[in-house]
């Protein structure tokens, strides 16, 4: 098809209906399927904030305190802290988002911000 010319009404929808051809198939066209990618990282991301969630409460329960090394501070009669030193789960979890906050603002300079 051919850009058409003229300024009558005809030639004015014969030009709206060329441009608008242009834009039929702008996108991917396929019929419905399953997107299996997006569905494994959907699960997995699940998955690892389930087993994150334990983890973290494996640690928590099981953590010792150690009063020698970091005693009780007080502060007047009832406000207490008892230092102790990180737990692994605390490491892991500080270098993991450090990490996808690298990947993510690295991904955005670099390619810009697709979504």
């Amino acid at each position: 098809m051919a850009m058409p010319g003229g300024s009558s009404p005809d030639n004015a929808e014969k030009y709206y209906q060329y441009l608008l051809a242009h834009h039929q198939n702008d996108g991917r066209t396929a019929t419905w399927t399953v997107d299996w990618v997006s569905l494994a990282w959907m699960w997995g991301f699940v998955a690892a904030l389930g087993l994150s969630l334990i983890w973290w409460i494996w640690s928590y329960r099981t953590t010792k305190t150690r009063t020698a090394l970091y005693p009780v501070d007080r502060w007047g009669e009832y406000v207490t802290e008892l230092a102790s030193p990180a737990s692994l789960f605390f490491v892991f979890l500080s270098l993991g988002l450090t990490a996808f906050a690298v990947v993510l603002i690295a991904g955005h300079l670099i390619s810009g911000q697709i979504f």
